[in-house]
């Protein structure tokens, strides 16, 4: 697990400003910072000094705009990915990867929409990002997700199941499933 703190915080920020391209984070990141915020602002309430309310403030405004960086660039990188017909959402903390999921998802669905009647742009058929499956046993219960396909689940512990690739193969890299 990465180092928690201001200074390390503050180095994603820059990154995230100095870089078009997202940088690697932690899958656990947005979990460890939003509990590292939660304990300095429980600190400020057991214990108050203006020093420590000027931290913990730095400290959230710094995460908040990390959050709006990296939303704008998943964004992008969903849309681009979408048209490129290269879905992956490698690199990205569990939180993340949800939200690119969805934008997936949705564009997805927008277009089938809209082009339902015409075919694809081009006139070439879009692959669909679950066309090829892989067969995995669950090592946990899952609940109810949407995957880079759509929605998915719920599963059970040593359920098995044919997800789309893609799908399957970040629920292994989360230790949550196991390819057979």
């Amino acid at each position: 697990m990465a180092e928690v703190s201001f200074d390390a915080l503050r180095r994603v920020q820059l990154a995230e400003k100095n870089y078009a391209s997202l940088s690697s984070l932690d899958s656990g990141f947005f979990k460890s910072y939003r509990l590292f915020l939660i304990e300095q602002r429980a600190g400020l309430h057991k214990n108050f000094s203006l020093e420590a309310a000027t931290a913990y403030e730095s400290a959230r405004k710094v995460f908040s705009d990390v959050v709006q960086r990296r939303e704008q660039k998943i964004l992008l990188k969903a849309l681009h990915d979408f048209h490129g017909e290269s879905v992956s959402s490698q690199g990205l903390s569990a939180e993340e990867a949800a939200l690119y999921a969805s934008f997936i998802s949705l564009f997805k669905q927008y277009e089938d929409g809209l082009l339902s009647d015409f075919g694809s742009p081009s006139g070439v058929e879009r692959n669909s990002p679950g066309e090829n499956t892989v067969t995995v046993r669950m090592l946990a219960d899952l609940p109810q997700f949407v995957g880079i396909s759509g929605i998915i689940g719920p599963f059970s512990a040593s359920q098995q199941a044919a997800l789309p690739a893609e799908d399957a193969r970040l629920l292994v890299e989360r230790g949550v499933a196991k390819e057979i």
